[in-house]
């Protein structure tokens, strides 16, 4: 990717300093933060929870508690008081020594800069008016919102992603994931953008995952044991979806329940697994075989948001700021040629990273229901669509071909 023109770097450094400086100083007065995004449909919580919940832990595990098994005291009521993060997030505190409040400080408003300046230079890097236009729908978005307001790990992970499609070099490529994906899991998804490279594909495939299996699968198994199963319209993902079928079969007397809740969930994972190999495969079978073999910028970006998306989809329970990494499949959803796949899909997504304007009523409602399925339904249409894109690409490439 070409790297910007130095005044739009500066101007768009100028943005982001400005604007996190804004968000610091909000922090800063309890009642303006609170105000400020209960303004914007946010529910406010205490000043960059997700950044301080970190803090918090390593402070638990200082004292000799097993923060992987037993609650964390100085979590808030409401949060989650067992960790489901990898324990380098232990090592980052203590690096950086974030328990003094001004290499907390620092820490908040470098990151925040490198957000908001890696956001915006997307701006530029999209050549298409109406990808421009989608990108400000995402910028003003309840998920950017949310990610902000929390100061979510993807935030940080988003920064990292945001610096690979500035390298050409897929060593360099390959490490910023390997180094993300011990920040939270799911970045391993990544390694499908080396699909054009089969060879280097399979070899970080296989060394990644072997990885992360021999060093972190207590961790895998201790992370899929906590991780809260959300049944609400702000989430997304297998978990989610039969979290809410637990709640409709509970409410109607039907055949879920506590005692084999675990058994369905375990059986809708390889079901969706299972739906997931099969529309790839026939949208494989189906699409034609071009002449040209390369992926474009376009794709290439897709490969990047998609694979993210789906991959979270399918294995987990996912708060909607990680949907912040839809941005990455604009350029290649603007310049699909079916108007009206271009056209729901864009409505499903716009939906989607602004489902908590519809977070509300009481939950059995018919008025709930309806909201639920709206969104669910959206949702689950981006991953179908996906996935069938992520076909067309493999067939581009013939990657199936011995």
């Amino acid at each position: 990717m070409k790297l910007l023109d130095k005044k739009v770097l500066l101007i768009n450094f100028i943005i982001s300093l400005v604007l996190s400086i804004l968000i610091f100083y909000l922090s800063n007065n309890q009642y303006l933060w609170s105000f400020f995004w209960q303004s914007l449909s946010i529910p406010p919580q205490a000043p960059f929870s997700d950044l301080k919940a970190h803090v918090y832990f390593f402070n638990c595990f200082e004292d000799g508690i097993n923060i992987y098994k037993q609650k964390c005291n100085l979590i808030p009521l409401g949060g989650g008081a067992i960790s489901t993060h990898p324990p380098i997030w232990l090592k980052i505190i203590q690096v950086f020594n974030l328990n003094s409040e001004i290499n907390y400080n620092i820490f908040i408003l470098t990151s925040y800069v490198l957000y908001f300046l890696l956001f915006l230079n997307f701006f530029f890097i999209f050549k298409n008016f109406d990808s421009k236009i989608f990108l400000l729908i995402f910028f003003f978005s309840t998920t950017n919102f949310l990610l902000i307001e929390r100061f979510s790990t993807d935030l940080l992970i988003f920064i990292f992603v945001g610096l690979i499609i500035y390298f050409n070099s897929k060593l360099i490529k390959a490490s910023i994931i390997f180094v993300i994906s011990l920040l939270k899991f799911y970045p391993i998804f990544l390694v499908s953008i080396f699909i054009d490279n089969k060879k280097f594909f399979y070899i970080f495939f296989l060394a990644i995952t072997s990885f992360i299996l021999i060093f972190y699968l207590d961790e895998i198994a201790s992370t899929n044991e906590n991780l809260i199963d959300m049944a609400l319209l702000i989430a997304y993902g297998s978990r989610t979806m039969i979290r809410a079928l637990f709640y409709l079969s509970d409410k109607y007397n039907l055949f879920l329940n506590e005692g084999n809740y675990e058994f369905y969930r375990n059986i809708f994972l390889l079901i969706l697994l299972f739906y997931s190999f099969i529309i790839t495969i026939l949208s494989y079978l189906s699409s034609f075989k071009t002449t040209e073999n390369i992926l474009n910028s376009n794709e290439k970006l897709f490969l990047i948001g998609g694979s993210i998306y789906i991959g979270t989809f399918i294995f987990g329970a996912n708060a909607d700021y990680r949907l912040i990494f839809l941005l990455f499949t604009i350029p290649y959803i603007i310049e699909l040629k079916n108007v009206f796949i271009k056209s729901i899909l864009s409505f499903s997504i716009i939906l989607s990273i602004n489902s908590f304007i519809f977070q509300s009523g009481e939950p059995n409602s018919i008025n709930y229901f309806s909201k639920a399925f709206l969104i669910f339904g959206c949702k689950f249409l981006i991953f179908t669509l996906f996935l069938i894109f992520f076909g067309k690409i493999l067939k581009k490439l013939n990657f199936l071909k011995l």
